[in-house]
């Protein structure tokens, strides 16, 4: 067959596997064409790309989801080929169908193929043809599926026929929930798919999951790239991947490969796929699907087998043949994948969508990470919730994993919740060490997970404030010439109040030596603290004979985000007075009155003289070392008079604003009412 010369891809796709496709082609000579909505304009993919077109809308079915818009710019840039990714169409077989209509280049499978595939009904009878064991299944209506039922075992999952990625899947344990979650279930996949058909097989209530990748060229030639161990899963969608898997051995491997390449040569499958299996503890294997498309954890196939699988589909899409054979094919060492999210593990793997203000990725030499953005960015919530997968290779699983631990604790993420606790502690676990995980993991393990994330209320309250005390003591503004500007802590005079989990606290440096400080919290005295290092976001210090390395990054609003243990938290200086000044100034201003506590520059006036305002209501704004701190009313009253203007500076202890306090109304009414 003739040879498709591909010089630009469009990338129909986003995130950090549109770079991923976009570094391949690079590699290759080919130019790419990556549309992005004005949101993720600033995003890496966005950013390397040859040529990038910005949607006019963030609305997904006017960009990522609108076929006819991206071939109108694959064409209008004069693209060859569109490489769909994974998600969004990459398994749309009319997508698929209508970009080798208008003569461009589909890099994945036919769109028949897709379509043979994707829909999970269809794919079952291809796979009994080609004679792979499967779980005893219906399907049909729910009133259909309800009268026929009887035949198979509880309990019972339900699925959507043209579904993927774990939605608008059920488990039913009886009769009455079947009919609840039937409904339910083809609701979804109507939503989701625009197909309400579903179907219930039989569930295998503690398999592991396992998966192998395959590969085809448009000359008949098929091989298999061995398996990965995809058990680790929250809402049926993977979070941890292997290869290879730990459970399986070189006799299961064989059967596992063998009927992964008998339904490919049974449909004449060619580009990237998976095969997807699941296995009881006996070994017994059952199919459960395939996709048609690149997979999300193909890093770590990569990282065992030397290839590059883009490489692979761009190869194949242009009618060349495999460049190699399933002989040249070995397996070379352990990866480990672990897939990193914007999302709260503690309460139910929810989305926390938001913005990121500090990223620091692991060192390339011990992991590779696969992302779209290095630098502060928006999380937006109309898209999946990953940042990030990270992927360790080692000559043996052990060696992996201890990469990818040390390449986990490497990882700041400072602004959004993530999952990035719970992987840390996941890696930790005795079931994942010795390889012993079900899709159940996550249910089994919830408990002791949660309290391995969560320990230690206080004792991290006393660390953080700690390493407030640490940050405010060693911070210096940079490249001041401003002798005042680089005092640090001596500008506060040693005392502090910061605000954390609602809370306040006092805390007061009373001596620094070297690098060591003496302080007291809440008027108590504390442990020392030993500087060890401090740099730009971060810092490691001893904290009660421990070494602690914290983030940091402080934002213009007054917050300081601390990092640790994969978590961000946040801080709010706030700064007291000495003492014996505030004795002094007592005599003189009302208590409402409102004064500078440290020195500084006035950067805006909320109040207007005359006007009444409510406690917490802001009126001054002052700036210090590159922090502003918003000075409120402490009580309801009237502003009688601002004595300062914009940019001036003024001194610790100057009279910024008079403030007239509300006097109670009725209150000889009120007296009464509560003799009563």
């Amino acid at each position: 067959m003739a040879h498709n010369n591909i010089h630009k891809i469009l990338i129909a796709n986003r995130g950090e596997i549109a770079l991923r496709i976009i570094s391949t082609a690079h590699k290759m000579g080919i130019a790419t064409i990556f549309p992005v909505t004005r949101e993720e304009a600033r995003s890496l993919p966005a950013q390397r790309a040859d040529e990038i077109f910005l949607f006019e809308s963030s609305n997904l079915s006017e960009t990522y989801l609108n076929p006819e818009k991206l071939i109108h710019i694959a064409k209008e840039y004069g693209a060859d080929a569109v490489h769909p990714g994974y998600g969004f169409l990459s398994e749309d077989a009319g997508f698929a169908a209508k970009v080798q209509d208008e003569g461009l280049v589909w890099i994945g499978p036919s769109a028949k193929l897709i379509a043979q595939m994707g829909n999970k009904l269809e794919a079952r009878k291809t796979a009994e043809k080609a004679g792979l064991r499967m779980t005893k299944a219906i399907s049909g209506s729910p009133e259909e599926i309800l009268e026929k039922h009887q035949h198979l075992s509880f309990p019972l999952l339900i699925k959507a026929a043209a579904g993927g990625g774990g939605k608008g899947m059920k488990i039913a344990k009886n009769s009455v929930e079947l009919k609840t979650f039937l409904n339910d279930a083809a609701r979804e996949a109507l939503s989701y798919f625009g197909n309400k058909t579903v179907f219930v097989e039989e569930y295998l209530e503690n398999p592991r999951h396992i998966e192998v990748q395959v590969f085809g060229d448009q000359h008949g030639n098929t091989v298999h790239l061995f398996e990965r161990e995809c058990s680790i899963q929250r809402r049926y969608q993977k979070i941890i991947e292997e290869a290879p898997s730990p459970f399986v051995n070189a006799e299961l491997r064989e059967r596992l490969t063998s009927d992964a390449l008998k339904l490919c040569k049974e449909i004449n499958y060619y580009n990237a796929g998976t095969v997807e299996f699941l296995v009881d503890d006996s070994g017994n294997h059952y199919f459960l699907e395939m996709n048609t498309r690149l997979q999300v954890e193909h890093p770590v196939t990569e990282a065992i087998t030397g290839l590059d699988l883009v490489e692979e589909q761009i190869k194949v899409a242009m009618g060349l043949p495999l460049s190699f054979t399933q002989d040249n094919l070995f397996m070379n060492g352990h990866a480990v994948e672990t897939r990193l999210y914007a999302e709260n593990a503690l309460n139910d793997f929810s989305p926390e969508p938001g913005d990121i203000n500090f990223i620091k990725w692991p060192e390339n030499r011990i992991a590779r990470t696969d992302t779209f953005f290095d630098s502060p960015t928006e999380i937006q919530s109309h898209f999946d919730p990953m940042l990030a997968k990270i992927t360790s290779w080692g000559h043996t699983r052990e060696m992996a994993i201890k990469k990818l631990t040390a390449s986990l604790q490497q990882t700041t993420i400072l602004g959004v919740t993530t999952n990035l606790p719970y992987l840390r502690e996941v890696l930790k676990t005795n079931a994942f060490i010795s390889g012993d995980t079900t899709t159940q993991f996550t249910s089994v393990y919830r408990d002791a997970l949660r309290q391995a994330i969560h320990h230690n209320g206080s004792e991290k309250t006393n660390l953080l404030l700690a390493a407030y005390l640490v940050w405010v003591s060693f911070y210096r503004k940079p490249s001041t010439k401003n002798l005042f500007s680089g005092l640090g802590h001596l500008r506060w005079n040693g005392n502090h109040t910061v605000d954390f989990n609602e809370e306040k606290y006092l805390l007061s440096i009373t001596r620094i030596i070297r690098k060591t400080i003496k302080w007291k919290l809440n008027k108590q005295e504390m442990d020392f603290l030993k500087v060890i290092s401090f740099a730009d976001n971060h810092m490691t210090f001893e904290f009660r004979s421990h070494d602690h390395h914290i983030s940091w990054h402080y934002l213009a609003n007054g917050e300081l985000m601390l990092g640790t243990g994969g978590y961000t938290y946040r801080l709010k200086p706030g700064f007291l007075l000495q003492e014996s000044f505030q004795s002094v100034a007592k005599k003189n201003l009302n208590d409402a009155d409102i004064v500078a506590p440290i020195p500084g520059k006035i950067t805006s006036i909320k109040g207007t003289p005359g006007t009444d305002i409510r406690k917490g209501s802001a009126v001054v704004i002052l700036e210090a070392m590159k922090m502003e701190n918003t000075l409120s009313a402490n009580t309801d009253g009237t502003i009688e008079e601002i004595l300062v203007k914009i940019n001036e500076q003024v001194k610790a202890g100057q009279l910024l604003a008079r403030i007239k306090i509300h006097q109670p109304e009725n209150t000889h009414q009120e007296n009464i009412s509560g003799t009563k």
